[in-house]
């Protein structure tokens, strides 16, 4: 068993290798709630989705503060398990995106379901599709983390607070969506390793299904079709575009120098086409674009 010294060592091994010089060290392994009363709470939540989840069984909510999130909660064992994980991808992410503390002061609202019946009601009154098991909204988590018998599912937790955390960072830039999606990806496994002091290549999963020519990928505006009505073939490119856009991002962090990551974003969300983007970041590492395609569609893992 990792020492929690060792884990803290090779966290900050981590950020040191990904280019990062002015990040606080990791948050601690452990975070104490404190339970507050909704009106002690330093912000309140006064948007759509927030209120109708404390609408349900009002009087069974329970609330308290980190450094970064007020979070909504039945129960303290499921709340305190879901803020030592979301903390902690709130700080891999940010500094893998180069960022400040000061880009990330302010806090978002996590809202903790455990119960799937309670989960189910919120989820159709809000009008979120059957298959979401939790979502980020703006910079705001609703998490259902399964009940007795249920597997915690650390990776969609991480996938979503990586959402939450690119709108806090990035607000009112619309990022494109393989970029989004992608990036989600790749912390759901990457944030998930430095946690735990593991290699994360050895933790990323194979990509059989990342068929998607680059060209059509980075051109994606509109998300494949989703839904109840959706036929296999849609939910098929659904996981298609998925793990291309997983792909993409592995591509670009596990072959080039991570610290670079961030300036690609910022060229792509100056206006820059993807071509342009790649030879102006990337442009030393590849002979020129053709060379990167042709790297990159013999990428596996």
């Amino acid at each position: 068993m990792r020492s929690h010294f060792s884990i803290l060592i090779l966290a900050i091994l981590t950020c040191t290798a990904l280019g990062a010089q002015n990040f606080d060290t990791p948050p601690p392994r452990e975070i104490q709630l404190v339970e507050k009363k909704a009106e002690q709470l330093t912000a309140q939540d006064n948007s759509p989705l927030g209120l109708k989840a404390l609408a349900l069984a009002p009087a069974k909510w329970k609330h308290a503060e980190t450094d970064h999130f007020i979070v909504h909660y039945r129960r303290v064992t499921e709340a305190q398990r879901v803020v030592r994980e979301i903390e902690y991808t709130l700080w891999f992410a940010a500094q893998s995106l180069g960022a400040t503390k000061e880009r990330y002061a302010r806090k978002s609202h996590v809202y903790v379901f455990q119960d799937m019946k309670e989960w189910v009601d919120f989820r159709a009154g809000a009008g979120v599709p059957k298959w979401s098991s939790s979502f980020a909204h703006g910079d705001n988590l609703f998490l259902h983390i399964g009940g007795a018998g249920e597997r915690f599912d650390s990776e969609t937790l991480a996938h979503e607070t990586t959402h939450a955390v690119v709108a806090r960072l990035y607000p009112r830039r619309q990022w494109p969506i393989w970029l989004n999606e992608g990036f989600a990806e790749y912390m759901s496994t990457a944030s998930l390793a430095a946690r735990k002091g593991l290699w994360t290549q050895g933790m990323q999963r194979g990509l059989s299904k990342a068929s998607m020519p680059l060209a059509q990928l980075v051109a994606m505006t509109e998300y494949p079709a989703t839904g109840a009505a959706a036929t296999e073939s849609e939910h098929n490119a659904v996981h298609i575009f998925y793990q291309s856009s997983q792909k993409l991002v592995r591509f670009l962090m596990n072959n080039f120098p991570k610290e670079r990551f961030p300036r690609f974003i910022d060229v792509i969300l100056a206006g820059a086409n993807f071509e342009n983007a790649i030879v102006q970041v990337y442009g030393d590492q590849v002979k020129n674009y053709a060379d990167f395609t042709k790297k990159y569609d013999q990428f596996i893992k």
